[in-house]
């Protein structure tokens, strides 16, 4: 599912889990798509229950801790605003023959 309209947001956190990767060692499920206003990634964990962050990471920064999205609107405002990039990383890779 990409995300056409503020609606879809909802739809995809609601079933994050299945868009994205485990991580065994942070007991944490994430998704790595485009930074593109730094030139870097932007990686979105959830820890379960509604609670979501985000970290971006580029050549020439790092942010310094994660971003935990406190109120809802704030992790809708964040994913509509990198819909282009969050939809680029979900969508899958054609390979030639």
């Amino acid at each position: 599912m990409l995300i056409k309209k503020k609606t879809d947001i909802t739809f995809i956190l609601e079933n994050f889990n299945t868009l994205a990767q485990w991580d065994e060692a942070g007991e944490k499920f994430y998704l790595v798509f485009a930074d593109r206003k730094r030139g870097g990634q932007w990686t979105l964990m959830s820890y379960g229950e509604d609670r979501f962050s985000v970290h971006g990471l580029g050549q020439d920064y790092s942010d310094k801790s994660e971003y935990f999205f406190d109120e809802q609107n704030e992790i809708l405002s964040f994913l509509w605003e990198n819909r282009a990039a969050f939809n680029a990383a979900l969508k899958p890779t054609s390979m030639c023959s």
